[in-house]
């Protein structure tokens, strides 16, 4: 047992003792507490074996070397004087040149103990200020006292329209974070992988401070917010030696469809081989507040830079079908969402279609609802495997639920067909995809698959979006 000294004196000191006489850990360890005057002792009686009280003024130097006998590992000061507490602190190192000392500071008096490196000070004032600050609306409550007090253990409460809400812990990607428990109706929940996270929910989640920065967003975030959180803007790449004069008017066509509709901060738009035409004087008129054009005079292909991409604060990424399949490793790496698009127009499209498996489809979820309710797209999810069952009370659960959020209803279609097969001449779709490994596959490989990803080539002429496997959340 180690022996502990306490310096009482003032209303928050008796708080504190009321708090070490009411704490089950308070037999561990012998106390000796001196205060004032005995009001500052909690008016019940004690009579723990290991307490011993001194009521006496505990400036006096030699006072307290008369009472003191007793070698201490520890001593607590906490005193509603200032000077007071410079006097205790002068007369205990005096008596105890090692002894480690704790100061409840109220005054901003950490200066006059900077050379001593044994007293910590307690700063009542940041403390307090920090724990008000947590209860302003969508600031992250961060544990100050706990490991290393940076932020890398914080609860965040899940608002309704979140894209978090309806989620099952394990279908939420983390890295460098997780999702240690979860607090519901006054109790709390262990988080596994089943758990199902619902709105006003608060988070346990512990991980790098940098990381659960992008985390706490993520959750705060509210519908209609896509691109975000992968980005704020639209980016398109035009080649005009490898795609027609068809191929670049469709294209920007779309895009601009879309940086219309889609809650888009800006538009870049970079033209590489440059040909005096009509079309690439209609790209130059196009300069505006919200668009920016570059044209490239060096570069002899589409340069796919993550590095550039994240400085452009890019959310999406547009291109054509013939730039995808020769620029499809470099996309991948971007890890943002890629739009392929068809051949029939945006505004011809009035679908927005999910083929796969559970997993796919609930962490790809809150992209494709927002996605489509931004759009104005009827929302269909086909599934691909004979041994979905239709009645899958989680899956039903998570997309009626994201359906109340979006006011977007989710039609779940599994009539045995192949949806491959039936969606196959329907250009007029929007498909949801996993950018996965899978989708570097080429067509000899993936022919003989029965991988909803490795056969995305089958609806090659409809729209697809590439969703990624995004490691900053």
């Amino acid at each position: 047992m180690k022996n502990i000294l306490i310096i009482a004196d003032g209303i928050l000191a008796k708080n504190f003792l009321e708090r070490l006489f009411n704490s089950k850990n308070n037999a561990l360890h012998n106390y000796t507490v001196i205060t004032y005057n005995e009001e500052t002792i909690p008016s019940w009686d004690v009579n723990f074996e290991n307490f011993i009280f001194y009521n006496f003024d505990p400036t006096s130097l030699g006072k307290l070397k008369l009472h003191l006998k007793t070698e201490f590992e520890q001593a607590m000061v906490i005193m509603q004087n200032e000077f007071d507490i410079r006097c205790v602190c002068e007369n205990l190192r005096q008596i105890y040149p090692n002894l480690e000392i704790d100061v409840l500071d109220l005054w901003g008096m950490g200066r006059h103990f900077k050379g001593d490196n044994l007293i910590s000070i307690i700063d009542a004032r940041k403390i307090l200020s920090s724990r008000f600050m947590d209860f302003l609306p969508d600031v992250p409550v961060i544990a100050d006292n706990i490991g290393l007090g940076l932020g890398e253990i914080m609860e965040v409460q899940v608002p309704h329209g979140s894209s978090y809400a309806y989620r099952h812990v394990g279908n939420i990607r983390k890295k460098r974070w997780k999702i240690a428990m979860i607090y519901r109706n006054g109790s709390y929940t262990i988080a596994t992988s089943n758990t199902l996270i619902l709105p006003n929910d608060t988070l346990l989640v512990v991980g790098e401070p940098r990381i659960l920065e992008n985390v706490f967003r993520a959750i705060k975030k509210e519908p209609g917010q896509f691109p975000n959180p992968f980005g704020n803007n639209i980016y398109l790449a035009l080649d005009m030696k490898l795609m027609s004069n068809n191929d670049i008017e469709r294209l920007l066509s779309d895009t601009l469809e879309l940086h219309k509709k889609l809650n888009s901060k800006k538009l870049y738009i970079k033209v590489v081989n440059p040909t005096l035409s009509k079309i690439f004087s209609d790209i130059k008129e196009l300069r505006s507040d919200s668009i920016f054009i570059k044209i490239d005079y060096f570069s002899t292909t589409i340069s796919i830079q993550k590095s550039k991409m994240n400085e452009l604060d890019i959310g999406l990424v547009v291109t054509n079908g013939r730039a995808f399949n020769l620029y499809k490793k470099g996309y991948e790496a971007l890890k943002v969402p890629v739009l392929k698009i068809g051949t029939s127009g945006l505004n011809s499209v009035k679908r927005g279609v999910i083929l796969g498996d559970k997993t796919d489809a609930e962490s790809n979820s809150s992209v494709i609802m927002d996605c489509c309710k931004q759009l104005d797209f009827s929302i269909y999810f086909y599934h691909f495997d004979n041994k979905f069952d239709d009645d899958s009370k989680e899956l039903r659960e998570h997309f009626e639920s994201l359906s109340k959020i979006f006011d977007k209803k989710v039609n779940i279609v599994n009539d045995g067909t192949n949806p491959l097969l039936k969606l196959k001449n329907n250009e007029n779709i929007l498909q949801f995809l996993s950018f996965s490994s899978k989708i570097m596959d080429g067509k000899f490989g993936a022919i003989f698959s029965k991988d909803i990803n490795r056969l995305h080539y089958i609806l090659g002429d409809s729209y697809q979006l590439f969703i990624p496997q995004n490691d900053k959340i």
